[in-house]
């Protein structure tokens, strides 16, 4: 069996690493970044606090996938990126890292001005650690980050200096101890404002040697899906995964396969909608995204004959032939709902349309099942067109060409409907 799923680890700062060189991208269908300030703040104190944070999904992309799912670098990146995974969950969390640790000079989302995210030293070193993570957007926040003498000053330690690697985290640490040495040595301090400063100069190794051990030993763990895992498998995962569990809609993603095929689902479905105002609109996502993955133009289905063997397909040859039968959908839905309208007119009067007598002692049923009835005709065109299952029909009759099928129960007369056109689809 293919190893389609490999868990595995990273440290923080090869995460960090991977950022900055723009190896996750965010794939077209996932909400925008839009963690609060005080979420970032949060996430971080959990980090060096040395919490679990929970997992990401990756899938090693390919070329053909990072434009299948028209991805894009996480928020705020501004480099040159390299893609290598599609971040199926952890988005949130991987772009707050970068903002909090890169601090790239860009508005917090829902924000006008940019945020720099620091810890307070002597208050982490105290152990107040509700105190000691903070934010600042001010103008004078944002000058500490051009100062070190402020930094140290003021115990700031901004994240960027996580951010930036290689030598600035230990050179910060030797900086901030120097600070305090030399106040403490200073002949102007009376003796118990010396003691205090050489108390923060000890604080600088301890508070160091605990950044550095964050840095290099706290893991992020991720699953990896591997990178010829099938689309239409992954499709699947797509639909399910969420950092705050919310189910992400078929829609948007099928939305997000067609974009890059010149195909604008959403305007195609704002034009549409008004018709289906009738229906329960919560219960219209119920395809599977497998199949919905066949009816994007041109994509190949694998069928199997009678005799065992296998064959490609394609149900959907290309975008025309997709807007056809779009079309021939909503065409067939406008006919469900102007028959919708003539059997609403009807249910303030059911005796006169029932199809076994007027003196039916199943009123009750004539008021509601045509009407329901109706509507699950509209589900069946509409679901027959996503699925690509199937021929899609469209049972439309007549008030009268309702029947009677048992006491109380009524369907539609094979017999006397009006079918579309056969469709593959």
């Amino acid at each position: 069996m293919k190893d389609a799923q490999k868990p595995d680890h990273a440290s923080l700062t090869a995460l960090l690493s991977r950022l900055k060189e723009g190896r996750f991208v965010i794939p077209d269908f996932q909400r925008d970044f839009e963690w609060k300030p005080w979420d970032i703040r949060d996430l971080m104190r959990s980090i060096f606090l040395d919490y679990y944070i929970g997992s990401l999904l990756l899938w090693k992309g390919k070329q053909e996938n990072f434009d299948a799912l028209a991805c894009e670098p996480i928020y705020a990146f501004d480099g040159d990126p390299h893609p290598e995974h599609i971040v199926l969950d952890g988005q949130q969390r991987l772009t707050a890292m970068y903002y909090a640790f890169v601090a790239p000079k860009a508005p917090a989302p829902g924000r006008a001005n940019r945020y720099v995210f620091y810890i307070k030293v002597d208050k982490f070193i105290e152990g107040a650690h509700d105190e000691a993570f903070g934010y600042d957007w001010t103008r004078s926040g944002l000058d500490v980050l051009k100062s070190e003498q402020t930094q140290y000053e003021n115990h700031i330690f901004p994240l960027s200096v996580v951010g930036q690697g290689g030598w600035a985290l230990p050179n910060w640490v030797q900086g901030y101890e120097r600070y305090w040495r030399d106040r403490a040595e200073s002949p102007e301090l009376d003796a118990e404002a010396a003691t205090a400063a050489s108390l923060r100069a000890d604080d600088a190794r301890s508070f160091g040697e605990h950044i550095k051990d964050v840095t290099e030993l706290y893991q992020v763990s991720y699953v990896e899906l591997d990178r010829d895992l099938q689309l239409d498998k992954v499709c699947d995962i797509f639909t399910q995964v969420n950092s705050k569990g919310i189910r992400l809609d078929v829609f948007d993603l099928i939305n997000a396969l067609l974009k890059p095929r010149g195909l604008q689902l959403k305007h195609m479905w704002r034009r549409a909608a008004p018709l289906l105002d009738f229906v329960e609109t919560d219960r219209m996502n119920v395809c599977s995204p497998k199949y919905l993955y066949y009816l994007l133009p041109r994509q190949e289905k694998t069928v199997r004959e009678p005799d065992g063997s296998l064959r490609r397909e394609v149900l959907v040859k290309d975008t025309a032939e997709f807007e056809q039968r779009w079309k021939q959908a909503v065409s067939a839905l406008a006919k469900a709902v102007k028959l919708s309208g003539i059997l609403k007119s009807t249910e303030q009067s059911p005796r006169s349309t029932c199809p076994t007598s007027r003196s039916c002692r199943h009123s009750h049923h004539c008021r509601s099942k045509p009407a329901r009835s109706i509507r699950n005709v509209a589900l069946t065109l509409s679901a027959r067109f996503a699925t690509g299952i199937g021929r899609v029909s469209s049972p439309i009759a007549t008030p009268g060409q309702w029947s009677r099928r048992q006491p109380g129960t009524f369907s539609m007369s094979e017999a006397g409907s009006r079918t579309t056109p056969p469709s593959r689809l």
